[in-house]
């Protein structure tokens, strides 16, 4: 299980020339389902784009990095309005309700599977005091949330 906050900043490589390619920004999600579909990567060069890496190209992960395979081409991205943390659809910062309007928390982190990019759970913040008084709570949705402009709605 993977979630943004332990992969934001990774460097990525290429398999077997370990030439570095940029590191870890963002991730990209899915449109309809409850899904991670790749990484946003920011080149090394300031002047660079930025680029997606789907989740079927990588060969590895280590304590180094994550490495592409070769042959590989990162596309260039130039819209995408699902990303988690930043962009005009971003999840990061928005409250999660339940059906009655109740506010369960703001949404803080993303948990996923590395293989499939599933969602298995999100990271909850309900303030500064009760975070420090009972901890952050990671809230696993049965099923895919329901976007709303400001929000996000339990089936």
């Amino acid at each position: 299980m993977r979630s943004l906050k332990k992969v934001k900043g990774t460097p990525v490589f290429f398999e077997k020339k370990n030439k570095y390619i940029g590191k870890i920004t963002d991730l990209i999600l899915t449109e309809r389902e409850a899904a991670v579909q790749g990484y946003w990567v920011h080149d090394h060069r300031w002047w660079s784009k930025k680029h997606f890496l789907p989740l079927d190209k990588i060969a590895d992960e280590d304590g180094n990095g994550v490495y592409v395979k070769e042959g590989t081409t990162l596309k260039t991205v130039y819209k995408f309005n699902k990303r988690f943390v930043d962009g005009s659809g971003h999840s990061f910062g928005k409250t999660l309700r339940e059906k009655d309007g109740s506010i369960i928390g703001i949404i803080e982190d993303v948990y996923f599977l590395p293989d499939s990019g599933k969602i298995v759970g999100y990271e909850i913040s309900e303030g500064l005091f009760s975070d420090l008084k009972h901890g952050i709570k990671v809230f696993k949705p049965q099923s895919p949330l329901i976007e709303t402009e400001e929000s996000f709605v339990v089936k």
